[in-house]
């Protein structure tokens, strides 16, 4: 769904010790196609926590920082929702 890695979507991938050049490179299709029933804050919220680049992707936690939660009762959190 993502596509493979490359140097416009995860460039360090590349570096990895067990990444061939010579692998399939297979194009990514857009977020939209797979999930149409979803809108756009649910896909900026799905797109964040399943970047290729680790260093792109959020964790759960920011996860809740993200508008699709906003209406979430966040005093029932296991941590302070403003670190």
């Amino acid at each position: 769904m993502l596509g493979s890695p490359h140097e416009n979507n995860w460039p360090d991938a590349l570096k990895l010790p067990d990444f061939k050049p010579s692998f399939p490179r297979f194009r990514g299709v857009p977020m939209q196609q797979h999930t149409p029933t979803l809108n756009e804050l649910e896909v900026d919220l799905l797109k964040g926590t399943t970047a290729l680049d680790p260093n792109k992707r959020i964790s759960a936690k920011m996860a809740l920082l993200h508008p699709y939660f906003d209406t979430l009762d966040k005093s029932k959190l296991p941590f302070k929702y403003d670190e």
